[in-house]
This record gives C-alpha cells, sequence and structure tokens, in this order.
C-alpha cells in the first residue's frame, strides 16, 4: 500500500506551483491554451491543464499537456529564466503522469530531465524534489538501494534550505525504505523526524499519512503501545479531511490493533465501512487487506463460517488486483509495436536497397562510384538483416515470457488448490467445533487445528504472490523467498536457523520453472524437518552463480536410516527427480542421532 502513499505524495507536490483548478475551468484553459501567443505563456497554461488532469486521474492527458508545452518551448532560442522554470515544471508533471500509469521507466527518465534543468537555472529545491521523486519510481521497480542513493542525495541538497514539505517528504520516503528493509529503529527514526516537519510546517494531510506508517512500523517492531497511541494521533487527525484512501489505510492499522487486543466485534464494524469505501473506489489490494482483517475477526467471535466467506473473498480481490491477463495484454500489445516499428524498418531498407541498385546499373560505367554504391547496398543489406535477426530474437524473447507465464500460471493454481483445501478443512473443523460447544477440551483441540490451516493458508497467499510476480524472477528475488520461507516454516516454529545467501548477479532472470522447483524443495525439506527431524537448529546455504546454482540444508535433528523411511519416501523421491528435471542432482544424507543433510547442484539457464 505504500505505492498509493506516494501517489498522495506526488499528487500534493503537484499543487506547490498554484492553485488546484477545477475540473469546470478545463473549457476557459483550452482556449486560453489555443489562443497563447508567448511561448511562456503557452507553456504555462499547458502545464495547468496537466495537473488538472493529474487531479482528476487522467495520466495519459497529463503526459500530452507536459509534451506540448515542452515542445513549444524547445523552439525557444534566447535566454529566458521563465523558460527555464517551466520546463522544470512541465518535467515534473510529466513524470507525475507517468508515474500515476505505472510507466517508472519513463518516470524516471522525466524526473531526470527535471534535475537537469533545474541545475541548470540553480533551483536547488527542485534538484532535492527531482532526486526524491527518482527514488519513488525506482522503489517502485524494487531498486530500493538506488532508491536510498536518491533519497540520502535529495536530503542532502534540500538540507542546505529552510525546512520545507520536499524535506518532510524525503525523511518520510526514507522511513518507508527502512520498513521495506525491515530496519525498524531506523524506519521509526526518520518517520519522527518527518512528523515534525509536518507538524510544524501544517501540512496535517501529510502528518496524518506518516502516522499511520509510524504506527505500522512500531506494529511490526512489537511495540503494540507506541502503535497504538500513533494510531490514536492518526485518528483525531482524520475528521478534518475527507480523503477516503487515508481512512482505509488509517482502519487497517485500528482494526490490526483492535484484534490484537481481542476486540473483533469493534474492528468489524470498523473494517465494514471500510469495505463498502474501498469497493467504491475499485481499490482491490486495499480490499484483500481488509477482508482478510475482517476474516480474523468474524473468527474471533467464533463466526467461521463467515470467516471461511470473508478469506475467500479476499483472494477474489487479490487475484483481481494482480489481473494477469491484462497485464499479459499490455505485453503482448506492446511486443506487437515493436515488432511492427521492426519490420516498418526492414521493409524500408529493403526499399532502399533496391534504390540502391538501380543506381549502380544506372552508372555503371563509372567504377569508382559503382564501388561506392556497392559499399552502400551491402551496408543498406546488413541493416536489414540486423532489423531481422532482432525480429527474430523478439520473436524468441515473446515465446520465452509465454513460456514464463504458462508455468507462473501453473504454480499460481497448484498454490491456489492448496489454499482451497486448507480453507475447506477450515469450514468442516468449523463444523465440528460448533457441535462441540459442550466439549471445552475438544473444541479446544479443533480451534487448534482451524488456527494451525489458517496458518497454511497464509503462508499459501504469500507463495501466491511470490509465484506470480514477475519481478521477483531473479537471483535476488530467490534468496529473498528462501529468507522468508525460512523465517515462515522455521523460525516461527521455534527453530533455529542460520542462512547463507549468495547471489553473484542479483538481477540476473531465474528460469519460472526452475524457480518453482527449488520452491517445492525447500518447502518439502523444511516440512520434513518439522513433523520428523525435532531439529534444533538448521543452516540453510544457497549459491547462485553465474551459470550454476548450489543448495545445502543441514539438520541437527535425529536423523534416519535412508533405507528404513516411514512416511516420507515420496518426498525423498520426487526431490531428486525434480532437480534431475533441469540436469541437476540432489542427494540426502543420514543416520540416526547424525541429523540430515540435503545436497543439491545443477545449471542455471
Amino acid at each position: 500500500m505504500a505505492g498509493k502513499l506516494f501517489q498522495t505524495i506526488l499528487a500534493g507536490c503537484a499543487f506547490l506551483i498554484a492553485p488546484p483548478c477545477s475540473a469546470q475551468e478545463l473549457d476557459s484553459l483550452r482556449r486560453e491554451l489555443r489562443d497563447a501567443v508567448h511561448d511562456t505563456s503557452f507553456a504555462r497554461t499547458a502545464y495547468h491543464l496537466a495537473r488538472t488532469h493529474f487531479g482528476l486521474g487522467a495520466p495519459d492527458s497529463v503526459v500530452m499537456y507536459a509534451q506540448r508545452g515542452l515542445q513549444r518551448l524547445a523552439n525557444v532560442r534566447i535566454p529566458d529564466q521563465r523558460v527555464g522554470f517551466w520546463r522544470v515544471q512541465l518535467w515534473r508533471i510529466r513524470g507525475m503522469g507517468w508515474y500515476t500509469a505505472s510507466r517508472f521507466d519513463s518516470s524516471i527518465v522525466a524526473f531526470q530531465r527535471m534535475y537537469h534543468f533545474a541545475e541548470q537555472q540553480h533551483i536547488v529545491k527542485d534538484m532535492g524534489a527531482a532526486l526524491s521523486y527518482q527514488g519513488f519510481a525506482l522503489r517502485q521497480v524494487e531498486d530500493r538501494t538506488g532508491a536510498m542513493d536518491m533519497v540520502l542525495s535529495a536530503i542532502r541538497l534540500l538540507k542546505e534550505l529552510p525546512p520545507g514539505p520536499d524535506l518532510a517528504n524525503c525523511y518520510h520516503e526514507l522511513a518507508v525504505l527502512y520498513s521495506d528493509l525491515n530496519q525498524l529503529d531506523s524506519a521509526i527514526h526518520w518517520h519522527t523526524e518527518a512528523g515534525e516537519l509536518y507538524e510544524a510546517q501544517g501540512d496535517t494531510h501529510h502528518l496524518v499519512n506518516n502516522l499511520v506508517n509510524l504506527a505500522e512500523a512500531y506494529f511490526k517492531a512489537r511495540r503494540w503501545q507506541e502503535a497504538d497511541s500513533a494510531q490514536h494521533l492518526a485518528g483525531t487527525l482524520l475528521p478534518r479531511h475527507g480523503d477516503p484512501t487515508q481512512y482505509v489505510r488509517w482502519v487497517v492499522g485500528e482494526a490490526r490493533s483492535l484484534l490484537r487486543r481481542g476486540d473483533g466485534k469493534a474492528a468489524e464494524h470498523l473494517l465494514d465501512s471500510a469495505i463498502t469505501l474501498a469497493h467504491g473506489m475499485d481499490e482491490f489490494n486495499v480490499a484483500y487487506h481488509l477482508r482478510s482483517l475482517r476474516s480474523l475477526a468474524f473468527a474471533q467471535e467464533g463466526r467461521m463460517t463467515d470467516a471461511f466467506t470473508d478469506q475467500l473473498l479476499a483472494l477474489d480481490a487479490h487475484v483481481t488486483d494482480m489481473d494477469l491477463g491484462k497485464v499479459r495484454a499490455t505485453e503482448k500489445a506492446r511486443a506487437g509495436v515493436e515488432h511492427e516499428k521492426i519490420v516498418a524498418v526492414a521493409r524500408a531498407e529493403a526499399e532502399k536497397e533496391r534504390t540502391l541498385k538501380w543506381a549502380a546499373i544506372a552508372v555503371g560505367a563509372l567504377g569508382v562510384l559503382l564501388a561506392l554504391i556497392l559499399f552502400r547496398s551491402y551496408r543498406a543489406k546488413s541493416k536489414a538483416n540486423e532489423a531481422i535477426r532482432r525480429a527474430q530474437t523478439e520473436l524468441v524473447h515473446s515465446e520465452k515470457q509465454r513460456e514464463a507465464e504458462l508455468v507462473r500460471t501453473r504454480i499460481a493454481r497448484d498454490i491456489h488448490d492448496d489454499i482451497g483445501a486448507t480453507l475447506t478443512k477450515i469450514a468442516l473443523l468449523s463444523g465440528m467445533a460448533a457441535q462441540r460447544n459442550h466439549d471445552e477440551a475438544g473444541s479446544g483441540r479443533v480451534f487448534s487445528r482451524i488456527s494451525e490451516h489458517a496458518k497454511n493458508a497464509s503462508r499459501a497467499i504469500s507463495d501466491v504472490v511470490w509465484a506470480v510476480d514477475p519481478q521477483r524472477d531473479t537471483h535476488q528475488g530467490m534468496l529473498d523467498h528462501v529468507r522468508d520461507l525460512s523465517q515462515r516454516l522455521l523460525g516461527d516454529n521455534g527453530i533455529q536457523y542460520a542462512l547463507d545467501l549468495i547471489a553473484f548477479r542479483p538481477e540476473a532472470q531465474v528460469e519460472p520453472a526452475l524457480k518453482r522447483d527449488l520452491h517445492l524443495v525447500l518447502n518439502e525439506c523444511f516440512n520434513n524437518i518439522l513433523k520428523y527431524a525435532h531439529a534444533r537448529s538448521v543452516r540453510v546455504k544457497l549459491e547462485l552463480q553465474a551459470d550454476s546454482f548450489e543448495l545445502r540444508v543441514d539438520d541437527d535433528g535425529i536423523g534416519f536410516d535412508p533405507e528404513q523411511v516411514h512416511g516420507r519416501g515420496n518426498g525423498l523421491t520426487n526431490m531428486p527427480a525434480r532437480m534431475k528435471q533441469h540436469n541437476g542432482f540432489l542427494s540426502v544424507t543420514s543416520a540416526p542421532g547424525k541429523g540430515t543433510a540435503l545436497h543439491a547442484h545443477g545449471p542455471l539457464k
């Protein structure tokens, strides 16, 4: 939900130059643009039109009007400070338009241009803002290191000036980045710094956003009293504004606190109104969080059927939010456009080649000129062949994307089936609990099993998110998943573990099928440790080199005789088979009282 927060911060920044225009003023602005004589007047009006469409949620129009203003200013050849100023503002609003449209690569380029022109004009405030905006966009493409560098650079610039809203936003963004990295003490520190600036500036709108995120950081750090205090303060400030997005984000934190205190009824009433709001805003990601929390509230009240229903609705909202079909359609459309460009270039080059051949025949008597034309013809043919090779490469890339999506869909379907089976067990156990109301001991055992199955469903949902997210198909994404899986299956069950995770090329891609099988092998291995090993500690090593991988898992459990396994023979057979599919190898060595060691290695394609 932090991506939505940064969009809100950008929206606030868009209105620093002048008061926002209403939708009713659009016609007069368009007439003013049409009649503008001076270049700076045209640019100023184009900026106001772009900013108005930003407020109306129309990013395509934002980019279009910003581009028109920039094109008009490109014709100005005389030095003029006003021209430089409006170039900065037009690149700013253009970058915001791309950001809102989730075109983060284009937004980064726009903010880089904003920085360039701000530097030319020596506008330090806008230079710092441009760096912080690049940080927003880099975070969205999972480049947290780059985002951190940009934000820290922005802070160094902005601290030379009197404290203002851009510096406060940088502190806020830095806090969220530290929270992403689970460095909660740093996150809390920078949220506190941002809050002091927002309060000094009287910026209640951003202060509420900051308090909600501060409460979340306290909650993750298990500092319950401070989390409740931040939530309460945000709630007292919230009624002054009619921002439904802010209210819904506040409800998530407030409901979480109520559930922790065991007040499921109050949490349920609070979540009811927020779910209605989220539905009206088509905020499916928010609806997923809200319904997941309300299912817990229902469970606290013993309303297991309602809890089961809300879990299913939460899963539906999550799938809708991912909208894989739309993503595939968008990628296909982009691939189609690129293919058309390549074909057009190839045709142009072929036409050029034919023209050169006729010219060679016409001047065949001139040997030197003929040699020159033939040389140019050869170059044209080389370019045409290169265009064809590029088209073939694009086709292969598209096919690989299609294969990756098929694997990803299969992963999601497998895990979805697992979630469905788990939720069915919860429903059946809920019925058993209802029949055993008179038997407290029996009901307690049933509710314990319900809790365990609910945890399994939550883990499976996390695996869905990881499996279908293309941005996590990297070596670093694989290591992050191993870290998360180790905590969920080992750490949360009281088993100490040590990780040795190495990626020589963090941004390199992992083949989706191998990614799936590595997950399944680790999942099977960890579950065997939980069920049979009675281990106190586990050591996990995963090394992803440029062209190969190595996986080792060692536990200090009771071990077993591989020749006399009971209950886990299929797992010991399936794991080597999965690695063999990738030309890899997996072995398991163990002996009674000696612990167990799993070793796998193979090529990375």
